[in-house]
C-alpha cells in the first residue's frame, strides 16, 4: 500500500458520546494521546524534546456537541492486523468513546482536515417544536441572499455555508432538524450559529454530528 512497509497509517471511525460531551477539542486530542500510549501499539511519535503520538483528527467538534461519526488517523512503526488494533483501542477507550472500525490508508493521502468538505448534523430539541413553524423559519433562512454574522470579530456570510436543512420525524416522536454545512478551510458552518439565526438559545437543543464528508480538492 505504501513505499514504507514498516510504517502504517490507521484511520479510526469512532463516536463521541454523552460522557465526553463537555470534553473540548484539545482535551480530546490529549485523551487520544493517552489512549494510544496505553494500547502499547507501536505508535509513531513526533520528533524533538517532547515526542508525542503522531495523530490527526478530522474536524474539531464544538464543546457540548456529541457525534456518531468522528475520524482520526494515527501512524505506527510496525504493521499489525486491523483486528488486533481495533481490539486494543476498544479495550482501552474511556466511557463515551466508541470505536466503530479501523482501516489502513495510504501514507501519501492528504490530511483529514484538508479533505473535509462538509459535515451533517441532527438537532434534537428539548421541548416539542411546531413542525410547520420551524419549516417556515427554515424556508425564510434558505431563501435569503446573504446572512451577515460575526465570528471572532470578523463579519462573514453564513448563507453559503448552509448546504441544506430539513425537518424529519424522530423514531421517539417529535421532530428533528437535519442540516449539512460546509466544512472547508476558512469556510466552516457551525450549527449553533445557524440555530441562533433561527432564534434558538444553545440551552434549547442537543447537536449530534452524524457524518463527516471527505472529498478531493
Amino acid at each position: 500500500m505504501n513505499n514504507h512497509p514498516m510504517i502504517t497509517r490507521i484511520r479510526v471511525d469512532y463516536s463521541k458520546g454523552e460522557a465526553l460531551r463537555f470534553t473540548g477539542h484539545l482535551d480530546l486530542q490529549r485523551l487520544w494521546e493517552r489512549l494510544l500510549r496505553r494500547t502499547r501499539l507501536p505508535i509513531r511519535h513526533s520528533q524533538g524534546y517532547h515526542p508525542r503520538p503522531r495523530l490527526n483528527l478530522a474536524s474539531a467538534l464544538p464543546l457540548g456537541f456529541i457525534s456518531d461519526a468522528e475520524l482520526l488517523d494515527f501512524w505506527m512503526d510496525e504493521s499489525l492486523s486491523l483486528a488486533e488494533i481495533q481490539t486494543r483501542l476498544t479495550n482501552t477507550a474511556p466511557p463515551g468513546l466508541i470505536i466503530h472500525s479501523v482501516v489502513e490508508v495510504d501514507l501519501s493521502e492528504d490530511s483529514l482536515q484538508s479533505q473535509m468538505i462538509a459535515s451533517e448534523y441532527e438537532i434534537h430539541f428539548f421541548d416539542d417544536q411546531e413542525e410547520q413553524l420551524l419549516s417556515k423559519q427554515i424556508d425564510i433562512l434558505m431563501s435569503a441572499d446573504e446572512i451577515k454574522r460575526e465570528r471572532r470579530k470578523k463579519t462573514y456570510d453564513l448563507r453559503p455555508l448552509i448546504l441544506y436543512m430539513e425537518v424529519i420525524h424522530s423514531k421517539k416522536g417529535g421532530i428533528v432538524l437535519r442540516m449539512r454545512l460546509k466544512a472547508e478551510p476558512n469556510a466552516t458552518g457551525r450549527p449553533d450559529e445557524v440555530l441562533d439565526q433561527l432564534g434558538f438559545a444553545n440551552t434549547e437543543y442537543l447537536v449530534r454530528r452524524t457524518k463527516l464528508i471527505l472529498g478531493e480538492r
